[in-house]
């Protein structure tokens, strides 16, 4: 048989849970563990994944007699969940359709207006340096990742997502 490369994509956590590339120490020891279990002639290269930071900010409509200020922090609760950086893998698509389907089963949403996914970049605001066009790569209410693999990641839960309150 011919010998095979595998190409292996990875990240890793810094210490408040946020993804960014592993150092060469860490890829020559996943290597040297990895050549143990490999067939002889057969390579394996570590690669760095890509990260690409993104924000949402939603519009949504609330039903009359609730406070749109609990709403909308139940809204931000759910999604801060759904983008959970355990809950995202390489090249997992964002479903806008979900995103809707969640919001809309929140308590006191009476309907979901729009919602908005926004690319966050630039090293010194502490993002990643990989701009991503999400406008292009959304078909059929799905973003589609990079064909290099890649995350999506909503580095600052916080202030990366943002709603509000709108009439009909």
């Amino acid at each position: 048989e011919l010998p095979a490369t595998l190409t292996l994509y990875i990240l890793g956590f810094d210490r408040v849970k946020n993804l960014n590339t592993v150092s060469s120490t860490v890829k020559k020891n996943l290597s040297t563990y990895l050549s143990e279990y490999r067939i002889i002639g057969d390579t394996v290269t570590i690669k760095d994944g890509f990260v690409v930071n993104i924000g949402i900010d939603f519009e949504i409509i609330i039903l009359p007699n609730f406070n749109s200020s609990e709403v909308i922090s139940r809204c931000i609760t759910e999604l801060q969940s759904y983008f959970n950086i355990d809950n995202r893998t390489f090249n997992q698509p964002i479903l806008l359709k979900e995103l809707y389907i969640n919001l809309d089963k929140i308590n006191g949403v009476q309907t979901v207006k729009d919602i908005q996914i926004t690319n966050k970049t630039g090293v010194s605001l502490g993002y990643s340096e990989y701009a991503y066009d999400i406008t292009g790569a959304t078909q059929d209410n799905i973003i589609y990742p990079s064909l290099d693999p890649c995350v999506f990641e909503v580095k600052y839960p916080n202030t990366d997502i943002r709603g509000r309150a709108v009439s009909l």
